[in-house]
């Protein structure tokens, strides 16, 4: 986020009245049609949040959405160079002369546009109103924002636009969530910072509508239940290899494992509790892993969570963006299988010993208790804490 110090910044809680209250002292020395300008960072949502909240708010206003005016899929193959999150891709002449005609009270009939198809032409009627919203990434830019009578951008720290865009993309595209992180992180990321960050000077208000974890952990599709116990029995590995036997459960597997845990700038995990990590595991192969705060009314630690394989590229990639805070662990795991409980003996280099149970939440007491059982460990010592939880609290 870049702020110019005379900026008004709301949050979306806050911004309801005062901006209504702003246009409307501007509508009232304003005789022709009143232009409001909105643009965003990529999965802001801006249009549910902003746009449709000002539309209803004035029941003479009508939407005129920018993306309308893409010239995607042959335009963009005969330009293999050019990519969605730039503004060379819109057909800005068309539009131009759409929001002139709206200026002088005439309907017009705008494209379709739906990423599979070629848009089609004069599918949408939008009527003249006292009051066009035009909403549109670059809608900031110095050509359109000079041109314009109200300037609102919808803000948002990166940590947010990442998540945001994985949640949205996953339902939108079906793409996998490593090709959406990619393409984030090669295009999305670097289009923004030239095209989208400079504009953020013309507004004439900021709204920061962050992401908001415990609300919006809904999105996720999987839950992790585990829980763990500090180890300080010598010869651990053994005791538990016989125990496994017993058990009829299988050794699994050994490897040494890193985790990069990741706290966002201007963004504090040690209060929101959310974890956002990378693993280096096996053959240089890398995991990425966001879960969500934990839920406290549960006795273990039971999150949401999103996890998918990615390249060593989005490794480089995380620590350019979030290089403040960023802290390595690195562990030996051996990893066992009793039923539906995987078991986890982690050895932390130069520091302790754990052996966390991952679960499904149904059926998983009596496994663990005979496990804790056989290796004397109190059940009733069980920490709920993650690796990084435990070191920030160290």
């Amino acid at each position: 986020m870049i702020f110019k110090k005379n900026i008004e910044k709301f949050n979306l809680v806050e911004w309801v009245e005062i901006v209504k209250e702003q246009i409307i002292k501007k509508i009232t020395k304003t005789k022709w049609v009143f232009v409001i300008l909105i643009a965003w960072w990529t999965a802001s949502w801006k249009t549910s949040a902003v746009a449709k909240k000002i539309n209803d708010f004035f029941p003479d206003s009508q939407i005129l959405s920018m993306d309308n005016y893409y010239r995607w899929p042959s335009f963009m193959a005969e330009h293999p160079d050019y990519n969605f999150d730039q503004p060379e891709v819109l057909n800005l002449d068309l539009f131009f002369k759409h929001l002139k005609d709206l200026k002088k009270w005439n309907d017009v009939m705008i494209p379709s546009f739906d990423f599979k198809n070629d848009p089609k032409m004069d599918a949408i009627k939008i009527k003249s109103s006292k009051i066009i919203i035009v909403e549109w990434l670059f809608a900031l830019t110095d050509k359109i924002s000079k041109l314009w009578d109200y300037k609102i951008f919808v803000d948002l720290w990166a940590h947010s636009q990442i998540l945001r865009r994985l949640f949205r993309d996953v339902e939108r595209t079906w793409d996998k969530p490593k090709d959406i992180l990619k393409y984030f992180l090669d295009v999305v990321s670097p289009m923004h910072k030239k095209y989208v960050e400079p504009t953020i000077k013309n507004a004439n208000v900021i709204l920061i509508n962050d992401y908001i974890p415990k609300l919006e952990s809904q999105n996720a599709k999987i839950k992790n239940a585990n829980v763990r116990f500090k180890v300080t029995q010598k010869g651990i590995k053994e005791v538990l290899d016989e125990i496994i036997y017993k058990l009829w459960g299988t050794y699994v597997w050994k490897t040494e494992q890193i985790d990069y845990f990741f706290n966002p700038n201007n963004w504090n995990f040690k209060k929101t509790w959310e974890i956002l990590k990378i693993s280096k595991l096996w053959f240089n192969r890398y995991f990425f892993t966001y879960f969500w705060p934990l839920n406290d009314k549960k006795i273990y630690e039971d999150r949401y969570t999103m996890k998918f394989f990615i390249d060593y590229d989005a490794l480089l990639d995380f620590k350019s963006l979030f290089p403040n805070d960023v802290i390595e662990i690195s562990k030996l795991r051996r990893t066992f299988f009793i039923s539906w409980v995987l078991i986890c003996l982690d050895e932390l280099e130069n520091w302790e010993s754990y052996l966390t149970f991952k679960f499904d939440e149904k059926n998983w007491k009596k496994i663990i208790t005979d496990v804790l059982e056989h290796l004397e460990i109190d059940a009733r010592t069980w920490i709920k804490k993650s690796y990084i939880e435990l070191i920030y609290n160290k």
